[in-house]
C-alpha cells in the first residue's frame, strides 16, 4: 500500500468532507400527487386520483429484507372563516401496508383491510399510489353557499417500522417519504 502524503491525504479528506456537504444526487424517489378532484354520487363525496410513488433504494432494500413498509394518506376539509379559525369539517386516514414475500417473490399491499398481490413493486406502487372511490364527504357535512379548503397527503410512517429502524428513520433523510399537503378550493 503507498503511503500518502500529507498534500494527497488533505486532498482527499476535502473531497470527502465536500461530498458529505453536497446536496445527493437529484433522484426521482418521493410521492408526488398525479390528480385529485371531488366527485358526487348519490349523498357521499369521493375523492379521484392519485400518487406516483417512487422509493429510495434504502426503503427498497429493506422492504425486500422483510421489513412492512406503513403510509398513512389523509384527507381534510376546513371552511375558512374570516374573523375566525377555520372550521374543521372533515378529515379521514387510512392504512396501507406493504410487504414483501421472498418465498413467493411477489408484494402484497393491504388498503383498508383489501389484501392483493403484485408481480412487481412498480405494478404494487401503483396499487397503493391510487386513491380512486375512497368515500371522505357526506353531502349533509357541506353547503353550496360556503367555499372550502380541501387538501390530502400521503406519507411514510416511521413509526410503524421495527424498533431497532425507527432510530435511524427518525435521523435520515433516506427513511422520509412524504408528500405534504396538497390543497385546493372546493365548492359543492
Amino acid at each position: 500500500m503507498p503511503a500518502w502524503s500529507r498534500r494527497s491525504f488533505l486532498a482527499a479528506a476535502a473531497g470527502v468532507g465536500l461530498a458529505c456537504v453536497l446536496p445527493p444526487r437529484a433522484a426521482a424517489e418521493g410521492i408526488t400527487l398525479l390528480r385529485a378532484e371531488l366527485n358526487l354520487m348519490g349523498e357521499i363525496w369521493y375523492l379521484a386520483g392519485g400518487y406516483q410513488i417512487e422509493l429510495s433504494p434504502t426503503l427498497e432494500d429493506a422492504l425486500r429484507r422483510g421489513v412492512q413498509l406503513t403510509f398513512v394518506q389523509t384527507f381534510r376539509a376546513q371552511r375558512p372563516r374570516i374573523w375566525w379559525l377555520a372550521e374543521d369539517i372533515a378529515e379521514v386516514s387510512r392504512v396501507i401496508r406493504l410487504s414483501y414475500n421472498a418465498l413467493l417473490r411477489q408484494y402484497y399491499a393491504t388498503v383498508s383491510g383489501h389484501t392483493t398481490a403484485h408481480a412487481s413493486l412498480a405494478d404494487a406502487l401503483d396499487y397503493i399510489g391510487d386513491f380512486n372511490d375512497w368515500a371522505v364527504l357526506h353531502q349533509s357535512q357541506v353547503s353550496r353557499k360556503h367555499q372550502y379548503v380541501v387538501g390530502v397527503r400521503m406519507a411514510l410512517d416511521v413509526t410503524q417500522l421495527p424498533k431497532p429502524l425507527q432510530v435511524s428513520a427518525v435521523a435520515s433523510q433516506r427513511w422520509q417519504l412524504d408528500s405534504g399537503w396538497r390543497e385546493w378550493n372546493f365548492r359543492p
